[in-house]
């Protein structure tokens, strides 16, 4: 089915549809589509615009935090070891968090818990490969794990003193937007 069958209200927002296909790909919005039919949504153009639009926020606050974090494990590594600043700058979020793990004892860093670190390392990385590939975050799952319990899960490995701040971040993607509560993200703190 194409587009201008699946949306339901494509008779009345067609031209605003057509201009926002043509830009972004009726290929992503097609899988926008088929996410809010997977969670029995109607598939209406504001929802199916205003999904999009939070997708793509949470995307780039993600892509801050996620870059802030990087950083962050680079800094405790060199913190701890005599490791050169090009040999750790160069290296890979997975190559970063194992050296951060072999350094455990040495890491000393008020309100950091290198267990969720060593726990979620997995979804970590799923999360930041998703983000910096630009793929759909809504569609985000690894090791049985839905979008939302990897979000919660980056949440618990930042520093005490950052999480906050995500979740103001995550929770102000959704500002003006009607998105269905399927698909929020929700912290349950």
């Amino acid at each position: 089915m194409s587009y201008k069958d699946e949306i339901t209200d494509y008779n009345t927002y067609g031209q605003d549809i057509d201009k926002w296909i043509i830009l972004k790909g009726e290929k992503k919005y097609m899988q926008f589509v088929k996410l809010l039919k997977q969670n029995n949504i109607d598939v209406k153009w504001n929802t199916l615009k205003d999904t999009y639009r939070y997708d793509k926020r949470l995307l780039v606050n993600l892509f801050k935090y996620l870059s802030f974090f990087e950083e962050f494990l680079r800094a405790q590594i060199w913190n701890a070891s005599s490791k050169a600043y090009g040999k750790v700058e160069n290296m890979g979020l997975r190559k970063i968090i194992d050296t951060t793990i072999e350094l455990k004892s040495k890491i000393n860093y008020p309100n950091f818990s290198l267990d969720n670190l060593i726990k979620n390392k997995e979804l970590l990385i799923e999360l930041r490969n998703r983000v910096s590939h630009n793929k759909i975050i809504l569609t985000s799952t690894k090791n049985d794990s839905n979008i939302n319990q990897i979000i919660v899960a980056f949440k618990n490995t930042l520093p005490i003193n950052y999480q906050e701040g995500f979740v103001k971040d995550i929770d102000s993607c959704k500002k003006n937007l009607k998105i269905p509560k399927q698909l929020t993200i929700v912290f349950n703190s």
